[in-house]
């Protein structure tokens, strides 16, 4: 009898472990197996990005890998979250996250489910308000801290190495790096510090021009491409500018407002290997896509969908590991790059979305037949403008009231001058941002 009663006892509590395993198993997995299918641009227009995945601390990136039974009575693991973070930059698989309230830089690596702080984060290396990171081609770590007023750098196990930037008056609030130089985006004097790379010796600074409208106003994130060339969102302005190594300024564009391609609140920005320019509009809480010439590809992840941005800060995009990211994705729709977007507040402290193609689709065909309907509706509106302005000749050659403004045109004839949501196969079709 007491044998008995032992035996359910065991039972009992074996078959609630379970149910507890179970229980904790699915609720780990869940974030991991649903298919949102959330794409963008919307039906009917051809998908070009996909909401995959979203985390916000080590629970979201370990998943259900330590639910078993084995690990009963194991070590836990060290819980990480992540509470404001701000700057992300992607390195050799890895994520690299500021979190400015933790003042930590957190790594992530999803393909292996690890999630770990900076270890050189103590004494002389201790970070103070962590808001922006870079990575070079060694590993080194350099992170722009505003509140120490300087770049920490970090050696690629994440011990302290070194300070930059003492010698000058600034408030770093983003850094990137080439084999050159180390490029410190500077928010008290608007403009961009080089230092030499190899000795961390101030080289120059850039970012100031004779016209106002090509200087940087309230500077926030940087981006560098592969040309050299560098790129600065500008809260003061609206605008993104332009410039190279040497100072010379290539191209401002945008403004501040609600329009296709302009901004409310611009934060993180990044330029991928093709070219393609992606900026943050922490206002308007999207991401705007534009290609090398600046012209509108593509705006995604706007408030109301799921997969939406909370606050977005920093930005970078990756073609690490898209092996691991396909299995994230819808099975016919093939992964190209992978963007990574950062949200101050909220549940999706980190958004992960896919840029690819949906497969059996002629890409490049339907965007000729866009191309063809955008020149269609161009050639339309020129015409309607061409009819108004001999309307308005004509009348004031009768001795019309010549001082009478001339007739609106339609609304359609504004359509062409409007981004459009293209295939984006090749080229790029859209509104080209004026420059300014």
């Amino acid at each position: 009898m007491q044998a008995n009663r032992g035996d359910r006892k065991v039972r009992s509590v074996v078959r609630m472990l379970a149910l507890v395993l179970l229980s904790a198993c699915m609720t780990a997995c869940a974030g991991k197996t649903a298919k949102n299918s959330v794409f963008w641009p919307g039906a009917p227009d051809l998908p070009r990005i996909q909401f995959l995945t979203a985390f916000k601390d080590s629970k979201d990136v370990i998943g259900e890998k330590k639910l078993s039974l084995l690990d009963v009575g194991g070590t836990p693991d060290i819980f990480i979250n992540l509470v404001k973070p701000y700057g992300i930059t992607s390195a050799n698989g890895k994520l690299y996250i500021c979190d400015t309230l933790q003042a930590d830089v957190i790594t992530v690596d999803l393909p292996n489910k690890k999630m770990t702080r900076l270890s050189g984060n103590v004494n002389a290396g201790r970070l103070k308000k962590p808001v922006n990171v870079a990575v070079d081609a060694r590993g080194n770590i350099y992170v722009a801290d505003t509140s120490r007023l300087e770049v920490l750098q970090y050696a690629p196990d994440g011990s302290y190495v070194r300070s930059i930037g003492t010698s000058k008056d600034l408030k770093p609030v983003d850094v990137r790096v080439d084999d050159l130089y180390l490029y410190i985006l500077d928010g008290m004097t608007s403009q961009v510090h080089l230092y030499d790379i190899a000795g961390g010796d101030y080289v120059k600074s850039i970012g100031r021009n004779d016209d106002p409208k090509r200087n940087l106003a309230g500077p926030t994130n940087m981006a560098l491409d592969s040309k050299g060339g560098v790129y600065v969102s500008n809260f003061g302005s609206g605008r993104i500018i332009k410039l190279d190594r040497d100072g010379n300024f290539h191209l401002g564009f945008g403004k501040l407002g609600s329009s296709f391609a302009d901004f409310t609140r611009p934060r993180g920005i990044t330029v991928d290997e093709t070219g393609l320019v992606y900026v943050v509009d922490a206002g308007a809480q999207h991401v705007q896509i534009f290609d090398d010439r600046f012209r509108l590809l593509l705006l995604f992840a706007g408030p109301g969908t799921p997969g939406s941005l909370n606050i977005p800060a920093g930005i970078t995009v990756s073609t690490d590991n898209l092996d691991y990211y396909q299995t994230l994705a819808d099975p016919d729709f093939k992964l190209e790059k992978v963007i990574f977007v950062v949200s101050q507040v909220g549940e999706h402290k980190v958004s992960v979305y896919g840029l690819g193609k949906k497969e059996g689709i002629d890409y490049a065909a339907e965007e000729k037949k866009t191309m063809e309907d955008v020149k269609k509706r161009a050639a339309e509106a020129a015409e309607r403008r061409r009819k108004l302005e001999e309307e308005k000749a004509a009348k004031e050659l009768e001795g019309g009231e010549t001082k009478a403004a001339a007739p609106a045109p339609e609304p359609a004839a504004q359509a062409a001058d409007e981004p459009v949501n293209i295939p984006w196969a090749g080229k790029a079709a859209g509104a080209t941002p004026p420059a300014r």
